[in-house]
């Protein structure tokens, strides 16, 4: 009887001693410090200063769906301007982000509600994506030097066994999964409302990069963004001051969401 309880656990503990060891052949196989800086290298440098981008969204809020088209241009460091349409061309909302913060102008309302944090302006009007406006443009632009850390605190391989999994144990971003050509497949956040971002359908684009085409971002509390790119324009050149102005109908009702407490705005806007 003892006999067969040691078999068993000299087994048991080769079993796992083979699984630890196939791990850390294929960690070492994909080589975690040379796939992180590949990526580093291509998607912490910017090979352009201004962007416009047009996109289809369709974005799921209270188990509705919103099927919006968007146009995002302006400057990568900001200023950034939004355009959100539905599908017949009416315009939902208009939205600027500067060195001010975030302002968020809704025509049916004739209202603008803005934020000295885009951030945290995003998070109370219950926009789809829960980053800033550089953050999105940096994303599309496959150019976001700033959004995840220079360095990671631990790796181990994805759930698919594919991939590297890069964790960070502070700061928003929690987590970004590359690809062995260092291509980032999914990144997650945390905060006050915690994200997953899948990037998929990566292309060579003439700005010279493989870009995802399609962006999809789940939350925390059961929204999703499906975000797929539809035309992607690149300068050297910064937009000019008026391209990037956001003028208020007079007769604007203005809140400062800095001096308003109440988190549930976005209900108003769904």
């Amino acid at each position: 009887m003892i006999s067969k309880l040691w078999r068993t656990a000299i087994l048991i503990l080769a079993v796992a001693t083979m699984a630890a060891g196939c791990s850390s052949r294929n960690l070492q196989f994909h080589d975690p410090d040379k796939v992180y800086s590949k990526f580093r290298n291509e998607f912490g440098t910017c090979n352009a200063t201004g962007v416009n981008f047009t996109a289809s969204l369709y974005y799921t809020a209270q188990k509705q769906g919103h099927r919006t088209i968007m146009n995002l241009w302006g400057d990568l460091g900001s200023p950034l301007r939004l355009d959100v349409r539905a599908g017949i061309g009416t315009y939902l909302a208009h939205i600027l982000e500067d060195k001010k913060g975030l302002t968020a102008f809704y025509p049916d309302q004739n209202t603008a509600y803005s934020h000295s944090s885009p951030e945290r302006a995003v998070r109370m009007l219950g926009l789809p994506f829960p980053f800033s406006l550089k953050d999105l443009a940096g994303l599309i632009a496959g150019c976001y030097p700033d959004f995840i850390p220079n360095t990671f605190d631990t790796v181990t391989l994805d759930k698919n066994r594919k991939g590297l999994l890069y964790l960070y144990d502070k700061g928003p971003v929690s987590s970004i999964t590359l690809t062995e050509q260092g291509l980032p497949t999914e990144i997650t956040g945390r905060g006050e409302l915690p994200w997953k971002m899948k990037m998929e359908s990566y292309e060579l684009d003439d700005s010279g990069k493989n870009l995802p085409d399609k962006i999809t971002v789940y939350t925390e509390n059961g929204n999703k963004a499906v975000l797929r790119i539809k035309s992607r324009s690149f300068t050297n050149r910064k937009w000019t001051e008026k391209s990037l102005e956001m003028a208020l109908p007079d007769g604007t009702e203005t809140i400062k969401l800095d001096q308003n407490a109440n988190n549930n705005i976005s209900s108003k806007n769904n």
